[in-house]
């Protein structure tokens, strides 16, 4: 060095590199990344969550995972094939974070548990299929003859249907198939429709119960009876005493099951206790047509038919009209 010449001028400029000694052998960037990480608490594994595009937060992958599976999970049906989604777009994606830069799981957990869900359920029922009743008419038999030639039996379909949940309410019901488990079975019925045998009486009333089939219990009159009381077997047929319109065919608390019928000129009929209704109201019928089967219902004590007849809202004693002294 001369004399007198400025260091600074005569030194050359110094370079410095940062080396990294590894205790593990290390071929790539991404290998000697992993040992960096490995070997730093600040930088750690975790997932972003991200709805539709934005993410809410960071936090450790199975923590993320296991809370959507959580959430998703929550609106299975126990018993059902269910399959789950969510209705936004849910992505987590794995990386490294900074430490201080995770979310506690429990704010990300508020998130998700606001996230709506779509439940697909697979659903199964077996319904009933109700048989048809086949009515057919002989005139070799009369007015009240019913007999079941062949009891009808209900069919079965298994149902599959796929019900659409959101949040756990209904929102859709799809029915994808329908197997036939049992095939209904009709039920066959013959009734006569020949007119009873029956008297008709000076007033033009028929008597409404078939002839040898009927005994008087309690007449008009008797401890203040408003009407006759016939006794028959359960299921008689109740027959119309004259032609007119049904005005009534529905309970009452004392007559129970019981039809009453408009014939005209102020002139109407009651029928009480039936077993069972066969008109129905609006229904124009004919003398002798079937329009009840004897029964006890109401207030009763036994199979009978309870008998009446109104003079506009007057009853009056019935028995002369049907020919009973």
């Amino acid at each position: 060095m001369v004399e007198g010449e400025n260091v600074k001028e005569v030194l050359p400029e110094v370079v410095i590199d940062t080396v990294v000694t590894l205790d593990v052998p290390a071929d790539n960037c991404e290998e000697v990344a992993g040992v960096i990480i490995d070997n730093t608490d600040e930088i750690v594994s975790a997932s972003k969550l991200i709805v539709d595009g934005e993410t809410l937060g960071c936090a450790d992958t199975d923590a993320v995972l296991s809370a959507l599976e959580e959430r998703k999970s929550a609106y299975n049906i126990e018993g059902f094939e269910c399959e789950s989604n969510f209705c936004a777009d849910v992505a987590v994606e794995a990386g490294y974070f900074l430490e201080s830069e995770l979310n506690n799981i429990s704010d990300l957990n508020e998130v998700i548990s606001v996230l709506e869900v779509k439940t697909t359920a697979k659903v199964i029922n077996e319904q009933r299929v109700a048989y048809k009743t086949v009515v057919n008419k002989t005139v070799d038999k009369q007015t009240g003859y019913v007999n079941v030639e062949r009891k009808g039996e209900n069919g079965i379909n298994r149902v599959i249907s796929g019900v659409v949940y959101i949040n756990g309410i209904v929102t859709e019901n799809i029915t994808e198939s329908v197997e036939v488990i049992k095939e209904p079975v009709d039920e066959i019925v013959t009734v006569g429709t020949a007119k009873a045998t029956v008297s008709q009486k000076s007033s033009g009333f028929n008597f409404p119960l078939p002839a040898g089939t009927w005994e008087l219990s309690c007449p008009y009159g008797k401890n203040g009876h408003k009407g006759v009381d016939l006794r028959a077997p359960l299921g008689t047929s109740i027959m119309a005493a004259a032609s007119g319109k049904v005005t009534l065919a529905g309970r009452h608390r004392d007559y129970g099951n019981c039809v009453i019928i408009d014939h005209g000129n102020g002139i109407s009929t009651l029928y009480a206790h039936a077993s069972q209704l066969c008109v129905n109201v609006g229904d124009r019928v004919s003398a002798g047509d079937v329009i009840a089967l004897v029964g006890s219902t109401g207030n009763s004590t036994g199979n009978h038919l309870h008998f009446e007849v109104y003079i506009g809202s007057d009853r009056v004693n019935p028995q002369p009209y049907i020919g009973l002294k």
